[in-house]
C-alpha cells in the first residue's frame, strides 16, 4: 500500500497565538463518547485550552455516509486516543461539549473533481494532485472555521490520486489540518483508502485509517523534527536499529528501497517512538510530542506548534 503522506509546500495559516492557552477546567481522559446529533456549527467548548477539532468533510457532490452520526468517526477518534494514552501516559485534548467529542459536519462548495486536482506535476496549489489537504484547509478558512487554538482532524469523504492522507509540517508547512482521504485511490492501489482495512470499530482497536489520522495530526504539530536521528522524508522515521522499524507511528519506507509497508495491522500494534530517541521523551529532540500543548494535563513547559 502506498505511504500516507503528501507533504505539500504551502504556508496556509500562520496565526501566532502566543503562549499555550490555559483557560477553564482541563479534564483529562479519553472522551466517553461523541455528541450524537449532527452539528453544522461548533458547539460551546468545554475549555479554552489548545485542542483537536474533529470534522467530517464532504465535497459538494459526494454521497453523505453519515460517519459523524453512526459512531464510525467517534470510534476512530476514541480508538487512537485510547492507544495514545496507553503508549504515552498522557491524553490528547479534543474539542468537547459536556465531555463528549463535538464532531463537526462540513459540506464544501466545490466538487470532488475540483478538490482532487488534475495536475500530477503539482505546478500550483489550485490544481496539483498533491494539494488536496491545502485546498480543504483553504475552504475551511474561507468558511471562517479555523480557530487559533485548534488542530483539525478531517475525515474527508473525497478522493485523491496522490495519497491516503496528508498533514502539515511546521515550520516548513505552517497549517492546521491533518486529513485522511476516505475515497483516496493512489496510483498503484486498487482499493480506496477508506475500504482497505476496517476502521472506526466498536472494539476501539485502531487500524490504518485510525492510526493514519493520528499520524497526520502528529505531523501537523511539527513532528518528527528534522534534527531527530532517524528522521527522513519530511517528518518520518526509519529506525534502522529496531527489529521492526515499520511499527513506529511515524514510520515511512525509504525511497528506492524494499522496506516493508506500515505495520498498522500487526496484532501487536504500533509503537510511539521506537527507542524513544526521535520525538517522544527524546532527550535530544528540539520538538518533543510529550511537551505539546495539545496534551492533557498541560505539560510543564508546554510548546505549541510553530505558527500558532
Amino acid at each position: 500500500m502506498r505511504g500516507l503522506i503528501a507533504v505539500a509546500l504551502l504556508v496556509a495559516c500562520a496565526d501566532d497565538g502566543g503562549d499555550p492557552v490555559d483557560a477553564g477546567p482541563d479534564v483529562s481522559g479519553v472522551p466517553a463518547g461523541c455528541v450524537a446529533e449532527r452539528a453544522l456549527d461548533n458547539r460551546a467548548d468545554d475549555n479554552g485550552y489548545d485542542q483537536i477539532r474533529v470534522l467530517y468533510v464532504l465535497p459538494s457532490d459526494t454521497a453523505d455516509q453519515n460517519r459523524d452520526t453512526t459512531g464510525q468517526i467517534c470510534n476512530s477518534v476514541r480508538g487512537f486516543a485510547t492507544w495514545f494514552h496507553a503508549q504515552s501516559g498522557s491524553y490528547l485534548r479534543f474539542d468537547t461539549s459536556n465531555g463528549l467529542v463535538d464532531i463537526g459536519f462540513v459540506r464544501l462548495a466545490k466538487t470532488d473533481v475540483e478538490m482532487r486536482g488534475n495536475d500530477p506535476n503539482n505546478g500550483s496549489v489550485d490544481f496539483g494532485t498533491a494539494y488536496v489537504r491545502e485546498r480543504i484547509e483553504r475552504e475551511l478558512i474561507t468558511k471562517g472555521m479555523i480557530d487559533r487554538n485548534k488542530l483539525y482532524a478531517v475525515y474527508y469523504e473525497g478522493s485523491s490520486t496522490y495519497a491516503c492522507g496528508a498533514g502539515a509540517y511546521p515550520p516548513l508547512i505552517t497549517a492546521r489540518v491533518g486529513t485522511m482521504y476516505l475515497g483516496g485511490l493512489p496510483i498503484g492501489q486498487s482499493v480506496p483508502c477508506g475500504q482497505s482495512h476496517p476502521w472506526g470499530q466498536d472494539s476501539l482497536v485502531p487500524n490504518y485509517i485510525d492510526y493514519g489520522m493520528l499520524h497526520e495530526l502528529v505531523h501537523s504539530m511539527g513532528i518528527v523534527p528534522a534534527s531527530s536521528p532517524n528522521q527522513h522524508q519530511f517528518g518520518h522515521v526509519f529506525d534502522s536499529n529496531a527489529v521492526a522499524p515499520n511499527r513506529d507511528l511515524m514510520y515511512s519506507p525509504r525511497m528506492g528501497g524494499n522496506d516493508p509497508g506500515w505495520a498498522t495491522s500487526d496484532p501487536a500494534g504500533l509503537v510511539l517512538d521506537l527507542g524513544k530517541d526521535d520525538y517522544f521523551t527524546a532527550q535530544s529532540a528540539e520538538l518533543d510530542l510529550a511537551r505539546m500543548s495539545l496534551l492533557s494535563p498541560l505539560p510543564d513547559g508546554a510548546t505549541r506548534p510553530s505558527g500558532w
